[in-house]
């Protein structure tokens, strides 16, 4: 399979939001681009195709049966719990995702959220906007905004994100717990790498960072949020069903912790009866952390290097853990 003889099917453009990537693609050979969504028929596309980039469709066994030319998976992200790689090695099919891209606007997102939910600058605004200017003035008992200084951060995922999180806040002068995902082997002898329960004690923001794994899936639910103190913060900029939202409506209704900020939740779009859109103390954004301009550009010269490895016959890709 060489250059300029590759069909290449995008299944979800639009995940990528306005930026122009046909001129990329097309140079290796016939280039499609489709809006699909996971309630479509996935596999009935993909029949004649060599490559297929994607953001978030799932791919499983019965996809990659209907895909006899598929070759290759191109992942715009890093997460892969979506794509069956032992369905995919079974039908001989290469799966590449792509790392570190977005680390600077991940984080940054984490700090906005994070400053947010301690200043609360977005509903001070709606509230002025109403004409309450004078009752907020006059009512600092009830809008206090909460320093960061000395206030004690928990992070949940250590990687190149965490890292930097963890940087930015210092800089804010708060104190990080580094968090132990519990059943995960650790071969570093971090000072400030805690048990998960002690984290969850003593932190008054926990920020979630970690991938999609067995063992992290519904790791933070009821039981775990009680054991945090009633004025915490929880952030999840990491993978929606990290946290239970079931259990996570019961303790921001019931008062177990303050309020949650997350960029992600266990089904994007949440469904129209989701309870959690319901509450004051729930700030979401559509999973957009990773979408600054720069982050995208960084991107797709990844993804096109992937490609390119692929042809050259060089690309590792992922293997099943």
């Amino acid at each position: 399979m060489g250059k300029n003889k590759v069909k290449i099917l995008f299944l979800d453009r639009n995940a990528v939001g306005p930026y122009e990537i046909k001129d990329i693609f097309s140079k290796y050979g016939e280039y499609t681009e489709l809006n699909l969504t996971n309630n479509d028929d996935i596999g009935a596309y993909l029949k004649d195709y060599d490559v297929v980039i994607l953001n978030r469709i799932r791919l499983g066994k019965k996809e990659f049966e209907k895909a006899p030319y598929l070759k290759l998976v191109l992942l715009t992200g890093t997460g892969y719990n979506h794509i069956d790689l032992i369905a995919a090695k079974e039908h001989g099919v290469k799966v590449a995702n792509v790392e570190n891209y977005s680390t600077n606007s991940v984080s940054q997102l984490t700090m906005t959220l994070l400053l947010n939910e301690l200043t609360k600058a977005e509903k001070l605004t709606q509230e002025v906007k109403k004409n309450k200017w004078l009752e907020i003035s006059n009512r600092m008992d009830k809008y206090y905004h909460v320093d960061t200084e000395g206030k004690i951060l928990g992070i949940l995922g250590h990687g190149n994100i965490g890292k930097r999180v963890e940087q930015y806040a210092k800089s804010f002068g708060m104190e990080v717990m580094i968090a132990k995902i519990p059943g995960r082997e650790y071969k570093d002898d971090l000072e400030n790498r805690f048990s998960l329960d002690e984290v969850l004690e003593k932190c008054d923001i926990f920020s979630i960072h970690a991938p999609l794994t067995d063992l992290t899936r519904n790791l933070i639910n009821l039981d775990r949020m009680k054991k945090m103190k009633k004025s915490a913060i929880i952030l999840n900029l990491g993978r929606g069903p990290i946290i239970n939202e079931d259990d996570l409506y019961y303790a921001l209704k019931n008062n177990i912790i303050a309020s949650a900020a997350t960029d992600v939740m266990t089904t994007e779009p949440p469904q129209d009866n989701c309870k959690l859109l319901e509450l004051e103390n729930f700030t979401v954004t559509p999973h957009l952390a990773w979408k600054s301009l720069k982050s995208v550009e960084r991107l797709f010269a990844a993804i096109e290097n992937n490609l390119n490895l692929f042809l050259e016959n060089k690309l590792v890709g992922l293997e099943s853990k």
